[in-house]
């Protein structure tokens, strides 16, 4: 992993870089917004289960041998600066390492949704995952009711749509579904 303040990805309107303990206080300031939440299979989270949990999430990353990797989405005007935080994004490995498989994700704050930050961060962490990570199928996820999620992976990414994984995780809110779809290494490249 790079060192704390290196930008990863330079995109349209965000930057990536290791998300690092301090970006405990600003996510916070959004992470007890049920609008945050909506989406995701877990939270709300008051401002002590978020530093435990961005302390895991830092662990993961720095452990060569997570699979894991998680990173601080930050508004390009101030990304050193931890109140530039918009959101976080992952990178992660799916199963066997030779089998080269992986799942990207990102969530952003209420503030940052809606705008067009997530299509384009989505496509550039795929890209990502394929190129630094040297996978051969990326798989994203979405909660049922995403309709903007499913479009933008289905019509904007173009992603093979492979159906629903039904009640996969059990959280705070109960089981949880989501739609799966998913990318090949060659795909992306026709697309890229």
């Amino acid at each position: 992993m790079a060192g704390d303040g290196t930008v990863i990805l330079k995109g349209a309107g965000y930057l990536l870089r290791p998300l690092r303990h301090e970006d405990a206080s600003s996510l916070s300031q959004f992470t007890n917004d049920e609008n945050y939440w909506r989406y995701l299979s877990d939270g709300p989270r008051g401002p002590a289960q978020t530093k435990d949990f961005v302390a895991g999430l830092v662990a993961a990353s720095r452990d060569l041998n997570s699979g894991e990797v998680w990173l601080a989405v930050v508004d390009p005007k101030s990304h050193y600066a931890s109140l530039s935080l918009v959101g976080t994004a992952n990178i992660k490995s799916i199963g066997n390492p030779e089998d080269r498989s992986g799942s990207v994700g990102c969530t952003l704050s209420p503030d940052a949704q809606g705008r067009g930050l997530g299509a384009s961060l989505g496509w550039d962490l795929i890209g990502l995952a394929f190129k630094a990570f040297n996978l051969h199928r990326v798989e994203c996820t979405c909660a049922l009711d995403n309709e903007a999620s499913v479009h933008i992976m289905r019509d904007k990414y173009g992603l093979t749509y492979e159906g629903i994984r039904r009640d996969h995780r059990l959280t705070p809110r109960g089981w949880w579904s989501s739609h799966v779809f998913s990318i090949l290494e060659d795909e992306y490249g026709q697309r890229e």
